[in-house]
């Protein structure tokens, strides 16, 4: 949490407005989110569609994931970047 809490202060980000998590491959969501059978079918085809990509996808977070990362609301912004760069600091 402490790490989390770090991220908000380098950001200048108030506690209230979630950060989103960036990960290097779609698979590794599966690790981050709670998706039941119709939202990971969901889930799925906009990630083949669309990832690596701008698009962030919000589900319910596992139980794992510090609270302080969905500013409270138990939700997380998920996101594949397609850049080398970022991909590389992954």
């Amino acid at each position: 949490e402490d790490a989390v809490r770090s991220m908000f202060t380098c950001k200048g980000r108030p506690l209230t407005d979630p950060l989103i998590v960036h990960i290097p491959d779609p698979a590794d969501a599966e690790d981050l989110v709670q998706l039941d059978e119709k939202s990971a079918a969901l889930f799925a085809a906009l990630t083949t569609k669309f990832w690596p990509g701008p698009l962030t996808i919000v589900a319910k977070a596992k139980p794992k994931l510090p609270l302080l990362l969905s500013a409270g609301t138990g939700f997380v912004g998920i996101r594949c970047p397609n850049h080398p760069v970022a991909l590389a600091m992954l």
